[in-house]
C-alpha cells in the first residue's frame, strides 16, 4: 500500500499502529505476551517482532542523519547488503534477546513517536519526490517511512498471529 500524502502517511502509520498495539495489548491481557512461536522461524515472541519494528526504526534514523548532513547511508545497514537481509535480521533480533517485551513495547511506542515527527516536518514533495534527497537512491523518504512504518506494523500483526496460531496448533497435537 502506498500513501497519498504527508497526512495520508501519518494517518496509515498511526492506523496500523493503533492495531498492532491493539493486538499487543489483548495478548497481555489474556497473559500470553510472553508466549513463545512454534517452530523455529526468525522471530520467535511478540518481543522478537516488536524489537525488528523498533530495530527498523532506528536503521531509518540512522539514514536519516546520514544522509541529511550529506553523507552516503549504509542501507540497509554497515556490513550488509540487500541480499543478505535475513542475516541483517536475525543480528537485528539478536541485538534485543535479554530485553523483556515490555521494555521493547516502551523503545518502539518511543521510536514510532519519532517516525510520525519525521513524517510531520515535511511536505508532501519532500516526502514523494524520489529526487528530493539523493540519500535514498532513487526512492523517496515516504517510501521509506511507510515501509519501516505502517506497512512493517501490518506485517508484526500478521507474524504474531501465524506465529502463536502455530504454536497453539502444536499444543492441540501434543508436541
Amino acid at each position: 500500500m502506498t500513501a497519498d500524502g504527508r497526512d495520508a502517511l501519518l494517518r496509515r502509520n498511526e492506523d496500523e499502529y493503533v492495531l498492532l498495539r491493539g493486538v499487543v495489548n489483548r495478548l497481555r491481557g489474556e497473559g500470553r505476551i510472553d508466549d513463545r512461536f512454534a517452530g523455529e522461524g526468525r522471530d520467535r515472541s511478540v518481543r522478537d517482532v516488536l524489537a525488528h519494528l523498533h530495530a527498523w526504526h532506528l536503521l531509518l534514523e540512522q539514514w536519516y542523519a546520514d544522509g541529511m548532513t550529506g553523507g552516503s547511508p549504509a542501507i540497509p545497514a554497515e556490513g550488509y547488503s540487500w541480499r543478505e537481509l535475513d542475516d541483517l535480521n536475525v543480528a537485528l533480533r539478536d541485538r534485543w534477546a535479554d530485553a523483556d517485551v515490555e521494555e521493547v513495547a516502551s523503545l518502539l511506542e518511543d521510536s514510532h513517536a519519532r517516525l510520525q515527527l519525521l513524517v510531520a516536518a515535511h511536505d508532501d514533495e519532500e516526502l514523494f519526490d524520489a529526487e528530493a534527497y539523493p540519500w535514498t537512491r532513487g526512492s523517496d523518504l515516504g517510501e521509506f517511512c511507510l515501509e519501516c512504518g505502517g506497512n512493517h506494523y501490518a506485517w508484526a500483526r500478521d507474524a504474531i498471529d501465524r506465529g502463536l496460531r502455530a504454536e497453539t496448533g502444536r499444543e492441540r497435537r501434543g508436541a
